[in-house]
């Protein structure tokens, strides 16, 4: 009922080209805005699990957000931490754990204590054809990830998100062809491109409290698709649509099937 009347009062109708101007570059077929579910839906399974990204995956999200780190013996698996401790029944830092190690622990899930942390390969194998992926660069290298993308056909079905201005040097010289998302510094939009100039980036997040419409011209004057972080247990329509009407090209969630449901009601997916 309080969507009904939220979307009700806002009496808007979106075109399907605007005003979401780079969102069709990233987003899936026939989508208009990008969804990209944070770690996966991990309101349904563990965070950064293969079911968190099936859920997202029938629920129409654009990409799967999923953290890169590789083990001791050079795999990479999906873990935001740099230790297993918070997710897990086991302890230690991923780097210093080999993949035999990692895959003796379980999620600390209350109706999945059975799940596993999976591969990239894994992910890759697994989602290949109904998700794109957004690819959270914690602790790897293109060399790792390029030959996996080769051998699953994924090399267009990616994007990287970066950690600052040598970091994105780095895969701008070595996977030119992957798409980069970074944050900017956003004091003013003159800083917004000097930062963006040395090493442009193709996609912006960053906290949605940072953005005004001034800053969403500024990045699509630059080229640069916008889609900020606006994950949390309180998101509601209350928060997407300040952002959506100031123009962003889509968001990261952690309510993916809610904000998919909001866009169909608004006409925009």
């Amino acid at each position: 009922m309080i969507l009904s009347i939220l979307i009700a009062s806002h009496l808007i109708t979106y075109p399907q080209s605007r005003p979401f101007p780079f969102a069709k570059m990233y987003a899936r077929k026939g989508h208009h805005f990008i969804v990209c579910a944070h770690r996966g839906d991990h309101t349904e399974a563990p965070e950064n699990s293969l079911d968190a990204y099936e859920w997202a995956a029938k629920e129409g999200a654009d990409y799967g957000e999923a953290d890169l780190r590789l083990t001791k013996d050079g795999v990479i698996v999906l873990m935001h931490d740099d230790t297993v401790d918070r997710t897990t029944d086991g302890h230690g830092r991923v780097s210093d754990m080999t993949l035999e190690e990692i895959k003796s622990l379980h999620f600390k899930h209350p109706l999945r204590p059975d799940e596993k942390v999976p591969t990239f390969e894994e992910l890759l194998r697994d989602i290949r054809g109904k998700l794109s992926i957004y690819m959270d660069i914690k602790a790897v290298h293109p060399k790792d990830v390029l030959p996996l993308l080769k051998k699953y056909h994924m090399q267009k079905d990616v994007i990287a998100y970066l950690y600052g201005p040598a970091h994105r040097q780095e895969w701008i010289r070595e996977a030119p062809q992957i798409p980069i998302i970074s944050d900017n510094a956003m004091q003013s939009a003159e800083k917004i491109e000097a930062n963006w100039k040395p090493t442009p980036f193709a996609i912006t997040d960053g906290g949605y409290r940072d953005y005004t419409a001034e800053f969403v011209n500024k990045f699509h004057q630059l080229g640069v698709a916008v889609v900020p972080d606006i994950q949390g247990r309180d998101e509601a329509p209350a928060k997407w649509q300040p952002m959506i009407d100031i123009g962003v090209d889509g968001l990261q969630t952690d309510h993916p099937a809610d904000l998919i449901a909001y866009l169909k009601k608004l006409g925009i997916r």
